[in-house]
């Protein structure tokens, strides 16, 4: 378990820089970048099962801020629809994990604490903990599912090889900033979130 556990959190770090780099060269939808960021960078802290550097009160006090950002702007909108609601459950999420999920070491890996007293059941059963990490993990299912949309190239990037015989055609592959390579983190993350949340259970 302790290998799924480093490849996890070095997969959330990757996805963490990725989207820092996308914040830098876009220069747009700064913020949305920096939440899935600071998701990413808290999810690679929870799996990592060398520590985390970072205190837990700092985590919670990002995830509340960006809760707090983007719940607001739903409310002002009077929707949760498309990202401003993906960002409040997510935001939502990774303050559950925090408080549910979170070993008595903080750091320790929910992977690791999730199989644990954490879990809210008693005797067995499930608790109110395990019925809300259920549900979270089936968003966050559907939320990759609805990835895997994004993902498939278009027509536009299917483009004839200069080189290539007749009929042959080349992958134009997708940019650091590309909607597909924004589509590949989220499904990722959203794989992350799932099997995170399904530990605790």
């Amino acid at each position: 378990m302790q290998i799924v556990s480093v490849l996890l959190a070095v997969g959330c770090l990757g996805l963490g820089l990725l989207h820092i780099l996308r914040m830098v060269l876009r220069r747009a939808d700064v913020v949305e970048e920096a939440s899935h960021a600071a998701m990413a960078f808290g999810m690679a802290a929870m799996f990592s099962p060398f520590g985390d550097p970072v205190p837990v009160p700092v985590w919670v006090a990002v995830f509340a801020v960006s809760l707090g950002w983007f719940g607001t702007l739903a409310v002002a909108a009077r929707s949760l629809a498309g990202e401003m609601g993906h960002h409040v459950l997510g935001s939502a999420a990774m303050l559950f994990m925090l408080f549910a999920g979170h070993g008595p070491t903080p750091g320790a890996g929910a992977l690791q604490a999730g199989h644990g007293s954490h879990g809210g059941g008693g005797a067995g059963g499930l608790g109110v903990a395990s019925v809300v990490a259920i549900v979270l993990a089936g968003y966050f299912a559907w939320h990759g599912l609805r990835c895997t949309d994004r993902i498939r190239p278009e027509p536009a990037l299917l483009a004839v090889a200069p080189d290539a015989g007749p009929g042959a055609v080349a992958l134009r592959l997708p940019t650091v900033c590309a909607p597909r390579t924004a589509a590949v983190a989220h499904l990722t993350m959203a794989v992350a979130m799932a099997v995170m949340l399904l530990a605790m259970v």
